[in-house]
């Protein structure tokens, strides 16, 4: 009776992992040719280092909550506060920051403009 009961159990347990393998191997199968697809970010930048960390983050938050990748690039027109310095930092992490290159990513992008609007009138 003992031997039947142990017999039984792993049996069960066999073929339960059997089926965790099979569907581990069809999950890959499935979403190996799917890209991932991330969300592309300008960050419009002159002297806008008060607001810059603050946006970066909260960008970084949105993407986190809807587990979406992103990708934040910025276009400095001359700022001569810690503007740069803020996105240095921000470079150096693993967040996706990167001086802006057009075209890099290929997809989209959304442009957010952190111009002060006393800097943003000069720069046009």
């Amino acid at each position: 009776m003992m031997e039947e009961l142990v017999v039984w159990l792993l049996a069960a347990y066999g073929c339960s992992s059997l089926l965790v393998g099979l569907a581990n191997f069809w999950i890959r199968r499935t979403t190996k040719d799917v890209p991932r697809t991330y969300k592309h970010y300008r960050l419009l930048l002159l002297n806008s280092g008060d607001v810059v960390e603050q946006a970066v983050r909260k960008l970084q938050f949105h993407s986190y909550l809807r587990g979406t990748p992103i990708c934040i690039s910025y276009q400095d027109d001359g700022s001569v506060d810690d503007t740069i310095r803020i996105m240095t930092v921000f470079e150096r992490t693993d967040y996706l920051c990167r001086e802006d290159r057009e075209g890099t990513f290929g997809e989209p992008v959304m442009t957010i403009d952190l111009r002060q609007q006393g800097e943003r009138e000069r720069a046009l």
